[in-house]
């Protein structure tokens, strides 16, 4: 708590400096019946904490940002954590057409826990570099990320990660829009040691009717470097159905280029979806739609769904809670998604605040497995407050 104490008193200060500072603070809480997404269930409330600034210089094209993120439970308060990103972000026209541009950023970002859960501390650098062109009948954009996460805690985990992509954007006078995407992605760990034991014989053989040969053990230790390649195609269709309602269906793919790896996700789902379910663990085939509706009075309603099916490379499923070794066969997960969310937004234009931003949502998530561990019904209710000043 004290830590939030000197951040709001930071965010009061900032509001006498000048006017390209942008402000907002966001105040979300929500209700989650299981915690840790597991077939045994536990329930809590989380408070969110949120902080965003950001400036941009008169006739600059730098922006700069800074967002820190304070979770609060209710029940299970030594969990408490904090993440904080601090970036800056660039833009430069390079055309007379003024949709031709380049974009580049670099961001960084640290978790910090609390000391009986410090091994989930991380700090992750960012880059990235896009280019968006005009081609008059399309828009072609494309681009390159690097990440770097550090676990220091733990170091086995510490990972790079590589992205490029190209996206083309087209629309039509019929107010449809066809997105396609394809990315190729590789991620690879820092590695860790891999210890096996050699006895070996001293050669001395047979003295005096009796075997007096000596044993001698030898330890080796090698550093395994785990390296996931793959790639994965999009294609999603937007559509117009009235002035203020829009739908899109959606299309995903996602294939890996690594047939066998000793990387296994972690056990208990800690609010870092990586670490439970890394991405580039399985190959995975998925549809997902949203449907839009701008409601009168500045209010929006969104409505989304997804099917997602999920085949782990390596990773075993626990055919039962008495299972320590998965010895089932390779782990398969159907994932289904249904999302609602309305916002309501007051514009109100004072010297000391622009708008007021409220949003009430619901989640729910059916995850069905031949793993043990992962079949499970997760619901998930929200509301939340921003402020923008």
């Amino acid at each position: 708590m004290q830590s939030i104490k000197i951040v709001l008193i930071l965010f009061m200060s900032l509001g006498f400096l000048q006017a390209q500072f942008s402000k907002s603070l966001e105040i979300s809480s929500y209700y989650d019946d299981n915690l840790f997404r597991s077939v045994q269930a536990e329930q809590d409330v989380l408070t969110d904490f949120m902080l965003g600034l950001s400036y941009q210089p008169e006739k600059s094209n730098i922006k700069f940002n800074y967002s820190g993120d304070f979770f609060l439970y209710q029940n299970n308060d030594l969990r408490d954590f904090s993440v904080h990103e601090i970036g800056l972000s660039y833009s430069l026209p390079y055309s007379k057409n003024s949709n031709d541009m380049l974009y580049f950023g670099l961001d960084y970002t640290l978790r910090v826990n609390g000391d009986d859960y410090s091994y989930y501390d991380y700090d992750q650098l960012y880059a990235f570099a896009s280019l968006h062109l005009d081609l008059d009948f399309m828009f072609l954009t494309t681009g390159y990320n690097y990440r770097h996460r550090s676990y220091s805690n733990l170091p086995e985990l510490t990972n790079d990660r590589h992205y490029i992509f190209t996206r083309l954007n087209k629309s039509f006078e019929s107010k449809t829009t066809i997105i396609l995407e394809a990315d190729l992605g590789q991620k690879s760990f820092s590695g860790q040691e891999i210890y096996s034991t050699t006895t070996m014989d001293d050669g001395s053989g047979w003295r005096g009717g009796r075997n007096s040969s000596s044993k001698m053990t030898a330890v080796n230790s090698e550093d395994q470097q785990v390296r996931l390649n793959q790639a994965v195609l999009l294609a999603r269709v937007s559509q117009s159905l009235h002035e203020k309602v829009g739908l899109y269906v959606q299309y995903r793919r996602q294939f890996s280029f690594t047939n066998e790896t000793s990387y296994i996700n972690a056990d208990g789902y800690y609010q870092d979806e990586e670490l439970f379910d890394d991405p580039f663990s399985y190959e995975s085939e998925g549809y997902a739609s949203q449907l839009t509706w701008v409601l009168p009075w500045t209010m929006k309603m969104q409505l989304a769904g997804a099917l997602v099916s999920k085949d782990y490379i390596s990773e075993r499923a626990y055919i039962s809670a008495q299972d320590s070794t998965g010895s089932g066969a390779v782990r398969n997960d159907d994932r289904s998604t249904l999302n609602f969310n309305i916002t309501k937004t007051w514009f109100i234009k004072k010297p000391w605040i622009e708008s007021l931003h409220f949003n009430l949502h619901y989640n729910y998530i059916r995850s069905e497995s031949n793993s043990y561990w992962y079949d499970y019904r997760n619901n998930i209710f929200g509301a939340g407050i921003q402020w923008n000043f």
